[in-house]
């Protein structure tokens, strides 16, 4: 699969960007494996600090800087909550496959007091900007249920390393404006579902238009997951706007399927099974 590039993580988080241009300090910034990174305070329309994470110009992470620390101010990530929770999966065992300023797995580890979270990031770099300055510190003894791997994602899933087996895996891996394609193959999902739990779930962020040409990337994850899973659906952040390029979660799993609503494509294009070493 050749990726489109990620125009937009995150729709108003990027309308915001423009309307406070002004209103940005840089705080921090380092070279990283995908482009030089920047740690950018401002604040959102209401008013409220936020910190992002930004790589070669794309919004990677953010974190509220007040009481709402832990809290998820990405849409796509507050998806990911919301289907763990519908499925009934009680203080999981997760593994985050990308880590950025580790939003996701704070958010996790804050909210559960019995939740355990493995976080696989490729670059120690990005790894390092997360501890310092994305509030990790906030979780005080909580942090020791959160365990970090500086080493790729698809090599991870296939060593066995880590826990025997998942709850929940969530696949937010990107290098600056590309999805990880060796993620996306058929060979990949076997080694996801094979670090499942019974009743598990993987959830993953791809960004892609719901209908029309620009919505291949989407039918080709859900294809190529179907080939593992009983069950595979998609959650739109944009449902009103099919056309647009934006973020997705796709969930698989093998336990009942979800009971919120989700997007019921129409026939065209048709997914395509993605494999290792195809072009």
């Amino acid at each position: 699969m050749t990726p489109r590039p990620q125009d937009a993580l995150v729709a108003w988080l990027a309308a915001m960007a423009e309307r406070l241009a002004g209103d940005r300090k840089v705080v921090a910034s380092a070279r990283t494996m995908f482009g030089r990174a920047r740690v950018v305070d401002m604040h959102d329309s209401d008013g409220v600090p936020v910190r992002v994470l930004e790589v070669s110009g794309t919004w990677q992470s953010a974190t509220y800087l007040d009481e709402g620390w832990a809290e998820l101010v990405f849409p796509y990530h507050r998806l990911f909550a919301d289907a763990i929770t519908e499925l009934g999966i009680a203080s999981p065992r997760a593994l985050m496959l990308g880590g950025g300023g580790y939003a996701f797995p704070k958010y996790l580890v804050a909210h559960d007091d019995a939740v355990t979270v493995d976080v696989v990031e490729v670059d120690p770099a990005v790894s390092e900007l997360a501890r310092r300055y994305f509030l990790l510190d906030r979780l005080g003894e909580d942090a020791s249920r959160l365990r970090t791997y500086n080493e790729d994602a698809r090599a991870f899933l296939e060593s066995g390393r880590g826990r025997a087996a998942y709850d929940v895996i969530a696949n937010d891996c990107f290098g600056a404006r590309v999805p990880a394609s060796g993620l996306a193959t058929v060979e990949a999902t076997r080694a996801i579902a094979a670090r499942l739990a019974p009743g598990g779930v993987y959830l993953s962020n791809v960004v892609s238009a719901l209908e029309g040409r620009r919505s291949q990337p989407l039918r080709d994850v859900c294809a190529t997951l179907a080939t593992t899973f009983a069950h595979v659906c998609v959650i739109p952040c944009s449902p009103d706007d099919p056309d647009l390029e934006d973020n997705n979660v796709v969930v698989a799993t093998n336990a009942d399927a979800l009971a919120i609503p989700t997007w019921e494509p129409s026939g065209r294009p048709l997914g395509r099974v993605l494999r290792d070493g195809a072009r």
